[in-house]
């Protein structure tokens, strides 16, 4: 436990050199006003706590991209935010964020519920603003779902078929790979090679992680773009290959995505025993499609509401 609180004392330490910016001031002040909602300096700080939180690698990068990077991202969470109260009310959905908070607590290796109230009092966080981040997501979701249940395309027949002869044909060892990604998305083509170059160096001068929270427009990006621990059979045959072609801490180059544009870096790879049933297998790979196509129809819907939404800086 000690380490634990060590961590995140030195998390604080760097806080108090981030409140010298002019977005973090002793003094309230607003900062954007997204239609007639203010965020002020107050709520980007504490962004910035909940971003050092849930991934400790961003204490790496320096004070003026960490408060552009949270600017960023708590204005994403403004603009979802007022669309979902157009449909939904907040605060009927308490076991589901009990759950997702419980999750975040093994997340940061803390089982104990007083341990993680003790951190939270430590870094001036509260559960309500936990709750309220974790249930603006979980709307969101619900959102996007009812919205474009209708038009997602699985054919189980097609991926059963399919999942037959891979299996027929491995050996009774598969390969699994560790997954980050960096999703993102140029407005022109003739961006393609700005943001490309950008994003390599940041990547050279700062890390694969790092990069994923600064430039990913992924949800992962939050968590330095982890996606994890990813069977070869719920891979796309194009992604596979390009995988398969890495060496361990290698990246891919872009990789045509009907997001946009994607990068992925193989963390580590390794073999496990091919254990799983047909039907698991099944239902792995029709939820993997599932959440990509709902994935994909969140960021359609996102920049369509961001392109309406007025924001002004102050």
């Amino acid at each position: 436990m000690k380490n634990k609180i060590s961590l995140y004392l030195i998390i604080i330490f760097i806080l108090l050199a981030i409140f010298q910016s002019r977005a973090i001031s002793d003094k309230v002040s607003i900062i954007y006003v997204v239609e007639n909602q203010p965020i002020t300096n107050v709520e980007i700080n504490n962004e910035i706590k909940y971003l050092l939180l849930i991934n400790p690698k961003l204490k790496e990068i320096d004070k003026e991209t960490l408060v552009k990077y949270a600017s960023k991202s708590i204005l994403k969470e403004k603009i979802k935010e007022l669309e979902i109260i157009k449909y939904y009310k907040f605060g009927k959905n308490k076991n589901i964020v009990n759950n997702n908070l419980n999750r975040m607590m093994l997340n940061l290796n803390i089982t104990e519920e007083n341990e993680f109230n003790s951190l939270l009092s430590s870094i001036d966080l509260s559960k309500e603003f936990l709750s309220k981040k974790i249930e603006i997501e979980l709307i969101w979701n619900r959102l996007i779902y009812e919205m474009y249940k209708d038009k997602l395309l699985i054919d189980e027949e097609e991926i059963k078929e399919k999942l037959k002869t891979t299996i027929n044909n491995q050996a009774n060892k598969v390969n699994e790979y560790n997954l980050y990604e960096i999703l993102f998305s140029p407005k022109t083509t003739s961006d393609l090679d700005a943001d490309i170059q950008k994003i390599t160096k940041s990547i050279q001068d700062i890390g694969f992680e790092n990069t994923a929270n600064i430039f990913s427009i992924s949800n992962s990006s939050k968590f330095g773009g982890k996606i994890g621990w990813i069977n070869e059979n719920q891979l796309s045959k194009i992604i596979l290959k390009k995988i398969s072609e890495l060496n361990i801490g290698e990246i891919t180059d872009p990789i045509n995505v009907p997001s946009g544009k994607l990068i992925l870096f193989l963390k580590d790879k390794r073999q496990v025993k091919n254990d799983l049933s047909l039907e698991d297998q099944l239902s792995k790979k029709v939820n993997s499609e599932r959440n990509k196509q709902l994935n994909r129809f969140s960021a359609i819907y996102y920049k369509k509401i961001e392109l309406n939404t007025k924001i002004y800086e102050r």
